[in-house]
């Protein structure tokens, strides 16, 4: 069932002094005591019209005072938007309704239940304001209906019991909406709370997301079911392997055997990170990195090389490695790949091509300390990098490659200044 939409003027008096930067909570309570003044107001013209239509000398300008009041000072709020001061003013107007009144136009028909107006008071409290701030409304309340069973009735009955009626019946409509306002409020407390840690558990979950995927990649995961792979024309690849890790790590312990490896591939990754290449995975002392994924081809080709030095010169430092002196096989290609998402419960990002393969042979078959890159590698950097002859190395599957042996960063002489032409004398 489609809901009731209230005409534009109605929206704007209920919206009245309600601002941006008020949370929910607080909008809420503003447009409650909004509506609520509202309701007042019409119920009570309507009952004022009943009484002038059973009794023609029914002095209803009295009556109209307090009504105009509220009105009148919501109509203030639109514009001061005080809401503290609005509500105090709204809530003392409701409360004193029944007494004025009475007091007002005297002892007649109709004003036998006018105690009960009062109980709008603390109602109102509750509902756009805080649960423990309502006692006193109420209080106030009970002392009303007590100075109203005090006034002279029209039949000069006493209103004890009609009093007693309504401060039990109240006193009971009070204390529901006390304890339902109470437990909306530890109920929204708790909503808070599992909030707040869901929202920790998401970021918690995006951040492992990110250690194993490519951020565009994790992406792109989070939004689509299908299968995640794309090509890519050049990208450089990098393998990398601690020569004889396991001979050399067999008379440690496997704890401090595993505290270095993961020392190790924690700096990797921070040279990684420095040079905006992404690591695709470790496979027991393997090191797999690419660029060009996300980056220039060219940008990549140069910050791979540079990754490499700076991985070699990682090891040298013997305080870093416990010790031991740590030498890498470093294979380098360049080519097309494939790169995309493998499973979906444990889902690993990785690259496939003849590019992998070959920098992967290139790392398997070299020598210790040797950084060996295939001929494409090499024309893309030559210009900034030194390199030693090149060497015909027999890879399986491929026959006899050229292979290119990256020794260091090329210094660039820096041109001498121009002299200062000569004039003849």
């Amino acid at each position: 069932m489609p809901a009731i939409k209230a005409p534009p003027f109605l929206q704007r008096l209920l919206r009245a002094g309600v601002q941006a930067q008020d949370d929910e909570e607080l909008r809420l309570g503003k447009t409650l005591l909004n509506l609520g003044s509202l309701l007042f107001a019409l119920a009570a013209l309507a009952w004022l019209g009943v009484c002038k239509a059973m009794d023609a000398g029914f002095p209803v300008l009295p009556a109209l005072a307090v009504p105009a009041l509220v009105l009148a000072n919501l109509l203030l709020f639109a514009g001061h938007r005080w809401f503290g001061l609005y509500r105090f003013i709204q809530l003392g107007l409701l409360l004193a309704f029944p007494v004025a009144t009475q007091l007002g136009i005297g002892a007649r028909p109709g004003t036998s239940g006018l105690a009960l107006w009062g109980l709008l008071a603390p109602a109102a409290a509750l509902l756009c304001g805080r649960v423990a701030g309502s006692g006193g409304w109420f209080a106030g309340f009970l002392l009303g209906t007590a100075l109203s069973a005090s006034l002279p009735r029209p039949d000069g009955e006493a209103g004890a019991f009609i009093a007693l009626h309504v401060a039990l019946v109240s006193s009971v409509l009070y204390l529901q909406l006390r304890y339902a306002q109470g437990r909306r409020g530890r109920t929204r407390e708790k909503l808070a709370d599992a909030h707040h840690q869901l929202r920790l558990e998401k970021e918690r979950s995006e951040r492992l997301l990110l250690n194993i995927l490519p951020a565009p990649i994790a992406a792109r995961l989070k939004d689509s079911s299908g299968t995640l792979a794309d090509g890519h024309p050049e990208v450089v690849v990098m393998f990398a392997d601690i020569v004889d890790y396991t001979r050399i790590a067999s008379g440690m312990a496997p704890v401090k055997v595993f505290e270095m490896l993961n020392r190790i591939f924690c700096r990797f990754d921070e040279l990684c990170e420095k040079r905006g290449l992404e690591r695709i995975k470790t496979i027991g002392d393997g090191y797999m990195v690419a660029g060009g994924l996300n980056a220039h081809p060219h940008e990549a080709h140069a910050a791979m090389a540079s990754l490499a030095l700076d991985m070699q010169a990682a090891l040298r430092d013997h305080s870093f490695t416990d010790g031991l002196s740590l030498e890498l096989r470093i294979g380098i290609a360049s080519g097309p790949v494939v790169a995309g998402v493998v499973g979906r419960g444990r889902f690993i990002y990785d690259l496939w091509g003849d590019t992998v393969n070959l920098a992967h042979r290139l790392c398997t078959e070299g020598e210790p300390g040797v950084i060996q890159c295939d001929g494409r590698t090499f024309e893309r950097v030559r210009g900034a990098f030194v390199f030693a002859k090149p060497v015909l190395l027999m890879l399986k599957g491929k026959g006899y490659v050229p292979v290119y042996r990256l020794r260091s960063p090329r210094i660039l002489a820096t041109p001498p200044l121009p002299r200062p032409p000569v004039r003849a004398a």
